[in-house]
């Protein structure tokens, strides 16, 4: 009897069991479906979007600045002159006119013909100057750079008109004004004495003198490329007509001192910066020192 009882149990038992179990997995599906459905209908939780973005976010961003597609305002001649010119113009570099020097800048002016040419010769460069002086500016502003310097040094451009440029050889027919025709009587002058000592005094006892053929070449050389340090002495430059200085100088021969002028000395580069200039330029422009010394 008692064995019948423990199975009896044992039976009930499990069929409670089942059905316990049963009715578990018919709530989990129940649960299941009401919470897809409900989640369907509400859609996704904004909370569970943002804790998702915050985790897979970059570690840093690339910021990329607004590129300004208006073009720069150009500069002024002022500017340009401050920022480019004014290392080798302000003092005189290589050969360069001084800002302020109006007798430096009127026969480049002229012999440029102009403010075109002179504009013209600053964008290809010329002498120890490379193309625009270097800088990274326009054609325009080049233009106004040559104007500004050029008002700065008191040179009137309308005056100057469009004459053809004067040959670098010859010398001008017809001086510029009363300043110009006084030295120009004074060089002739100067050349005619010169020609007479040579023919009075002994060959021997005469200086070395330059051909008087080559003086007047050798000045208009002088005036362009080598005026700016032998007329103030810079960079220690023997000056112009400063015979004690020039003396130990021309027992050297003029050949010696010409060879020394293309080539460079000291701190003058070779031919002065001008390597536009050819060898029988330079030798004029010696000659004509070395005339003016004696």
């Amino acid at each position: 009897m008692s064995a019948q009882n423990d199975a009896a149990f044992l039976r009930m038992f499990l069929v409670i069991l089942g059905a316990l179990l049963a009715f578990t997995a018919i709530i989990l599906i129940a649960a299941n479906q009401i919470i897809g459905s409900v989640e369907e209908e509400r859609g996704e939780d904004p909370r569970q979007r943002a804790a998702i973005a915050e985790r897979i976010k970059p570690v840093g961003n690339v910021d990329v600045a607004a590129v300004n597609a208006a073009p720069a305002a150009p500069k002024s001649g002022a500017d340009i002159v401050a920022s480019a010119c004014i290392a080798c113009h302000g003092a005189g570099v290589l050969g360069a006119p001084k800002i302020g020097d109006k007798a430096a800048w009127e026969p480049r002016l002229q012999a440029a013909g102009g403010l075109d040419g002179l504009t013209a010769s600053a964008i290809k460069g010329k002498g120890g100057m490379p193309p625009k002086g270097g800088a990274m500016v326009s054609d325009a502003e080049i233009r106004a750079a040559v104007e500004s310097m050029l008002a700065e040094s008191g040179v009137d451009v309308a005056a100057t008109g469009s004459a053809e440029p004067a040959a670098a050889a010859e010398p001008a027919a017809t001086p510029a004004g009363p300043v110009e025709a006084v030295k120009e009587m004074a060089n002739s002058a100067m050349d005619v004495a010169a020609s007479a000592v040579a023919a009075v005094m002994p060959e021997s006892a005469a200086p070395e003198a330059a051909p008087a053929a080559d003086l007047a070449k050798g000045k208009a050389v002088y005036g362009s490329a080598c005026f700016v340090c032998h007329d103030t002495g810079a960079a220690g430059a023997p000056k112009r007509g400063d015979q004690a200085v020039w003396a130990p100088r021309l027992a050297q021969g003029v050949e010696a001192l010409t060879n020394s002028a293309l080539k460079g000395k000291n701190a003058m580069p070779p031919k002065g910066g001008r390597m536009d200039l050819s060898d029988a330029d330079i030798a004029a422009a010696v000659a004509y020192l070395v005339s003016e010394a004696q």
